[in-house]
């Protein structure tokens, strides 16, 4: 009982289904609050809390390595079906916060080096893609007066800079190589292949399918198409902003080897735990 209700609170912190409802909400906050707290901190508390108590100190069972795989899943893809007809580009974001959350949880449950590895690396590589894509929704909120994407249009002619900032972070989220985003899926698919998982892994691929279809959408809808609303770049330290965390996604691919080895080590120091 008492490891269930822990679990739940885990789920309920990390935005996961069944609880997954009040992260879209807490996106009315400024963009800079949100980009620290939904890509960096806020979420990110309970799969570190779960990979400290469930890897750490509780025996591998049925609920770690099934149960949980199927939960995070099914939250992976209703989030990413929410994004695809929401037209809040702030609630979109929030709700591929929730879907990716949900990929993190499934490298963490596979339990394995691989998939632990994948789901630490996880962690870094969605931090710097989805600050930098609330960023940009920041910016282009602040000079185009509206969050909804059915208004906008057209804004890659007039903020450039935001418009390939928010492509390179988004095709990070994506999982689209070079970007970091791409090594971190891929370790964590090969991390269940290797338990031989490949049905869960199917499931999730259909979620990584499905962030590709939004993330696709919003970027098509915003930045190309007919201009229906005039808007100017944002200011230089904004610019500077959203095109350094667009530069970091990128690098932290073309250079994965740094942060693989400090995600290593973690995993290394983690696992060894166990023994």
């Amino acid at each position: 009982m008492t490891v269930g209700l822990i679990l739940a609170g885990i789920l309920s912190k990390s935005a996961t289904l069944p609880f997954q409802t009040w992260l879209p909400d807490a996106g009315v906050a400024p963009s800079p609050v949100t980009a620290l707290l939904h890509a960096a901190v806020l979420v990110k508390i309970g799969v570190y809390v779960y990979a400290r108590i469930f890897i750490v100190n509780i025996t591998p069972d049925i609920l770690w390595h099934t149960v949980l795989p199927l939960i995070a899943g099914l939250s992976a893809i209703v989030a990413a079906g929410a994004a695809l007809i929401e037209t809040d580009l702030k609630r979109i974001i929030a709700y591929s916060t929730i879907s990716q959350i949900g990929f993190i949880f499934f490298g963490l449950s596979i339990g394995n080096e691989i998939a632990v590895l994948g789901a630490l690396l996880y962690i870094f590589m969605h931090g710097l893609a989805k600050a930098g894509l609330f960023l940009c929704a920041g910016i282009i909120e602040q000079n185009t007066k509206t969050k909804d994407i059915t208004k906008l249009g057209g804004l890659i002619s007039t903020m450039p800079f935001t418009g390939i900032a928010f492509l390179a972070c988004a095709l990070s989220v994506m999982g689209i190589p070079p970007f970091g985003g791409f090594f971190s899926k891929y370790l964590v698919f090969s991390g269940a292949l290797a338990e031989g998982r490949l049905w869960i892994v199917l499931v999730y691929l259909i979620g990584a399918f499905m962030t590709i279809i939004y993330l696709f959408r919003v970027f098509n809808m915003v930045f190309l198409g007919k201009v229906n609303i005039e808007a100017k770049e944002g200011s230089p330290i904004m610019i500077a902003s959203v095109t350094g965390l667009a530069g970091l996604s990128l690098a932290a691919g073309i250079l994965i080897y740094y942060p693989y080895n400090f995600a290593q080590v973690a995993t290394w120091q983690m696992l060894g735990a166990l023994k």
